[in-house]
């Protein structure tokens, strides 16, 4: 029964996850996770976020563990350390752009004068 308990208790929300602005059709048609880390994420990011966050107090040893790698105590191990961690690095990158659009748009227009 503990053993049950141990990892089917844990991370339970009734809400989704979704990031809209990073991932506007989704994890799973994003390309960046397999389909067992987006699952993983929409089924339990939001208690990923809320323990990351503070909103949320651990309720065992699994989200214990959890929050101290957040805090950066420890190094990801479990499934859910390192999707979140994933998901944590896709989020923070920047995203440059490359376009090989001959008109700079950035740059502004010299006009000549005509003597």
């Amino acid at each position: 029964m503990e053993l049950e308990t141990k990892f089917h208790d844990c991370f339970r929300t009734d809400k989704r996850f979704e990031d809209k602005v990073h991932f506007p059709y989704g994890f799973l048609k994003s390309g960046y996770f397999t389909i067992e880390q987006a699952r993983t994420l929409e089924l339990k990011g939001v208690a990923y976020a809320e323990l990351a966050s503070g909103l949320r107090k651990p309720k065992g040893e699994t989200e214990r563990e959890f929050v101290a790698f957040c805090q950066g105590k420890k190094e990801a191990q479990t499934i859910h350390e390192r999707v979140w961690q994933r998901y944590q690095t896709k989020v923070s990158t920047s995203f440059n752009a490359v376009s090989f659009n001959k008109k700079r748009v950035s740059q502004p227009a010299f006009v000549e004068e005509s003597v």
